[in-house]
């Protein structure tokens, strides 16, 4: 049990209230145990580090007084000072702010055009880098390459820099995706849809994707917030299986067109795989004009389409796609 006495072991003043700092001192005791209790007004809460850099910041490059920034940053003018004379500036770094920068830029231009580099190859461009200006530690020397706590510290500075998994582009989709192809496609589709009023559940969407015994492409680093991350890769695909998929935005699909890399197609191929698939045979398992025509009939067969009900598909510009017989 606690007990509060104006009478101290220890002949303190008790139970004294300082108007000046609004502060209450307790002198409490515990059997022979004398204690103090200090209950004051709770302490400004610490600043943000960034707010303490700016605030750094103002004072010693734009020559601000400590006053006036403590007061426009809402911090203790006290902490302001201190931090004044001994600014955080952390490790000790290989290039300096206007370097990372560059590299930084670097990078997400790369990943901009679908070439974006793995971590082993930011590391090697570090270190290319550095021997370009000559500031290359001994230790990068001898592996030839910048180190792993040099890029986790870079990525650490560079918050807007992520490692992403990179979706594979080929050549002929990353060269063509431009402004004016893109402006020509929406003039076109605006024209189609205003001809023949087509409902949403008629518009599909027609793509293939392949299924191939080459590895997927490795994370790259590139800019945080990018929601799609392109890499260009090889045409060869070694063992190739396509897959032709229709879907519309109101979550009707139609059963699949597969391509199997074989002279004559057989029906073992399609054995527990999707009902009502298409299994087609083509020597390199690409899709091909042929292919394609009866890949059509397979989506008029689910779809039904005619002129009082017409469905329309869109697709990329790929040379099997462009066919007469289709």
């Amino acid at each position: 049990m606690w007990i509060v006495d104006s009478v101290c072991a220890y002949n303190w003043p008790c139970n004294c209230v300082n108007t000046k700092r609004q502060k209450v001192l307790y002198c409490c005791y515990f059997e022979d145990t004398a204690l103090w209790r200090r209950l004051a007004q709770k302490k400004r809460k610490r600043p943000e580090k960034s707010v303490i850099e700016e605030a750094v910041s103002e004072v010693l490059e734009k020559g601000q007084s400590i006053n006036r920034t403590a007061l426009a940053l809402n911090i203790s003018r006290a902490g302001d000072s201190s931090y004044e004379h001994c600014p955080n500036i952390g490790n000790r770094r290989i290039f300096t702010t206007e370097q990372e920068n560059m590299l930084a830029d670097y990078l997400k231009t790369a990943s901009k055009m679908c070439h974006g580099l793995t971590r082993h190859q930011a590391k090697k461009l570090g270190f290319d880098y550095a021997v370009a200006n000559d500031i290359c530690p001994p230790k990068w020397k001898e592996v030839e390459t910048a180190t792993d706590d040099w890029l986790k510290g870079f990525m650490s500075r560079h918050k807007d820099l992520t490692v992403r998994k990179p979706e594979s582009t080929s050549l002929s989709c990353a060269t063509s995706f431009n402004k004016a192809s893109v402006s020509t496609l929406f003039e076109k589709l605006n024209t189609v849809l205003q001809r023949y009023k087509f409902s949403p559940h008629r518009i599909f969407n027609a793509d293939e994707t392949g299924c191939s015994t080459v590895t997927n492409p490795p994370k790259v680093i590139a800019e945080r917030g990018s929601k799609q991350i392109g890499q260009v890769t090889s045409a060869e695909r070694g063992t190739l299986v396509t897959t032709l998929f229709f879907i519309n935005a109101a979550g009707v699909f139609l059963p699949s067109v597969f391509v199997f890399p074989r002279v004559n197609y057989k029906d073992i191929m399609l054995n527990n795989g999707p009902p009502g698939a298409l299994g087609l045979a083509q020597v390199s398992g690409w899709m091909t004009e042929d292919c394609f025509v009866k890949a059509v009939e397979h989506f008029a067969i689910h779809v039904r389409p005619s002129k009082e009900n017409p469905a329309l598909i869109l697709m990329d510009n790929h040379t099997s796609h462009v066919n007469q017989s289709g």
